[in-house]
């Protein structure tokens, strides 16, 4: 497994899908390291000095293609005081750190892929899906839901993603 990294990152944009859930698109200042689709990384907001210890964070899947390691992209909604502290701060231009890669959760390609994804929960798929290319043969499933249609903020995208890979199917759902 590879060996976490601090990354001091600039927030290069902002995207408010309205109902409290942002899209951020952070820009290194050098290249991400390795990670896999599916992984994580750690948000502090604070300073991070390399001589005293991680600031408090909160992990986040990586949205973005792994194969894309100079932007990262992360989705949340607020629901928390780390994330009612992320709302009231980050602004473009802005300096975080990210630590980086965590986790296990990743894709196996040996055969088809099912994935169930809810909200922002989707971001644990789409470097997945974003990294798809012709040589993968397997078919690939994703039932995605939100509260409400507004919110699946990656409905476009995932829908593109389908008519480029036809062996890809999917499912929508919504309460309202």
């Amino acid at each position: 497994m590879a060996v976490a990294q601090k990354v001091h990152c600039r927030i290069e944009r902002i995207i408010d899908h309205g109902e409290r859930v942002y899209t951020i698109d952070l820009v290194p200042d050098k290249r991400a390291p390795v990670f896999k689709p599916g992984q994580f990384l750690h948000l502090a907001l604070d300073e991070y000095d390399p001589s005293d210890f991680w600031p408090e964070s909160r992990p986040f899947s990586i949205a973005s293609a792994s194969h894309r390691r100079e932007r990262l992209s992360l989705t949340y909604s607020v629901k928390g005081r780390f994330t009612a502290r992320m709302e009231k701060e980050l602004m473009n231009g802005k300096s975080v750190w990210v630590k980086l890669p965590y986790g296990e959760f990743v894709i196996q390609d040996t055969s088809d892929v099912v994935l169930f994804a809810g909200g922002t929960g989707i971001t644990a798929f789409t470097a997945f899906l974003d990294g798809l290319t012709a040589e993968f043969l397997k078919k690939v499933y994703l039932a995605y839901g939100a509260r409400n249609a507004r919110l699946l903020i990656f409905r476009d995208w995932v829908e593109r993603q389908v008519e480029v890979f036809a062996a890809t199917s999917l499912f929508l759902f919504c309460r309202a």
